[in-house]
Order: structure tokens, then sequence, then C-alpha cells
């Protein structure tokens, strides 16, 4: 079973497996500037984006550009060996993704594990801070995804002038099941202890979350539709 073009929470992997017991899971990291940046075919952690492909070369760096060490996560650079002339007649998007020596900037976060594992932890543009302090909105996701009644769920920063972003989560239900706002919010602060990720902001449930034609969830619309149910708490879609 291959897989890819979004992360894979553990939770959603571990019922794959269940489903498909023969199966061996393989995924990839790409982008449609580079092409294949890592492979992971059938190891034992599916949730790693894997290893980077042959002639690949990736760098962790954090906000200045500094390499970062093994386990410390920061945007992820490629630099494939070979020359890309850039997006045809756009020079300025070319400059917002391609440096001076070549490097390529993913807008994608993540680190390397011990084992040389490269894992996806976000798109840059979704960190979020509390107090200060980031926050990735999928991994609260995929916490929340871990309980069985969780169909899908969208986490968003509901922006507060002391708090800074306080996380949201708009959940769907599985069809037949409940589940409670408190149950989930405590489930997160056993699994996701430190206080900028709980979920100050609230847990609020709805019918269908908003999908682009990628199948991304479009968390600006998700943002707008918490806020609606929060004045209607009848509205769920």
């Amino acid at each position: 079973m291959n897989y890819g073009g979004s992360i894979a929470s553990d939770a959603t992997l571990k019922r794959m497996r269940e489903l498909c017991k023969n199966a061996t899971f393989n995924s990839a990291y790409a982008m449609t500037e580079v092409g294949v940046i890592t492979l992971n075919l059938g190891v034992q952690n599916a949730s790693a984006a894997g290893k980077p492909m042959p002639g690949m070369k990736i760098r962790i760096v954090d906000d200045d550009g500094k390499n970062l060490a093994h386990n410390e996560v920061g945007e992820i650079l490629v630099h494939t060996g070979m020359h890309w002339n850039g997006y045809y007649d756009n020079p300025e998007a070319t400059s917002q993704i391609l440096d001076s020596d070549g490097w390529i900037h993913s807008g994608d976060i993540g680190y390397f594990s011990d084992e040389n594992l490269l894992y996806i932890v976000d798109r840059k543009k979704e960190v979020l801070k509390y107090k200060g302090i980031h926050y990735w909105p999928t991994e609260i996701e995929n916490v929340i995804k871990e309980l069985p009644q969780v169909r899908d769920v969208c986490v968003v920063g509901i922006p507060d002038e002391l708090l800074g972003d306080a996380a949201a989560a708009l959940v769907m239900k599985v069809p037949g099941c409940n589940i409670a706002e408190q149950e989930i919010v405590d489930h997160v602060a056993k699994r996701l202890p430190t206080i900028n990720k709980q979920l100050h902001g609230g847990v609020r449930f709805t019918d269908r979350l908003p999908f682009n034609n990628n199948g991304k969830v479009m968390r600006k619309v998700v943002r707008e539709l918490f806020a609606s149910i929060g004045e209607n708490p009848s509205k769920t879609n």
C-alpha cells in the first residue's frame, strides 16, 4: 500500500494495518520542484517520511538558517546537486524558494531521528504560538485521531490578545459514536502535557470538514466555521 501527499497519523496507520494485515506500507516525500526526496519502503515506523534518495542532500535549519541537529525541528531544505531554472517567468516566486547556493526551501517543518529517518511535522506557515511558544496543529490533530470515536479533526489557532494562538479543535465524530468535549481535552492534556499544546480554544463538533480540490483541509474556513458554531451551537455544517 502506497500513500503520500500528507502526514499519516500513527492512529490511521494502526487502523490500516488492522484492515490490511498482509500489506507492505510504502510512502514517499516529494516536491514538484525536485521530485522524490525521501522513500520509506516497508519499514516498521511507517509514520516516517523515510531516508534521502541517492544524491539528495537535506538540511534542517532554524529561522536564522543555522543547521540543526538530530531531533531538532526546523525547516527542511533540499539540494539535488542539479541546476534548477526556477518557475517559468516568475523570478520573484523563484527567489522565495531557491537560495544563492542552490538549496530549495520546502516550506515544511521536520526533523531527523537518530536512525536518520526524516519526519514531517507540519507546514511552516501553519506554525502557531501560545504565549510566544511554538506548537504545530498537526501534532495535536494526530493525538485526537487516536480516539476511536473521532473520524477526522482540524486544529486551528484562535487569536487572543494575551495568549496568542489558542488551540481549538473542530471534530467529526464517527457516525453512531458519542464523545464529550472534555474527553478530547483530557486526552490531549494527557498525551501532550506542555501548556502550549492544550486545547485552550475548546472543542466543537461538525458533520463535515471543508476540503480543497487536493484533499487538504482549509484551516481558514475551519476557523470561521468554528466561530460560527460557537455563535449558533445547533449549526454543524
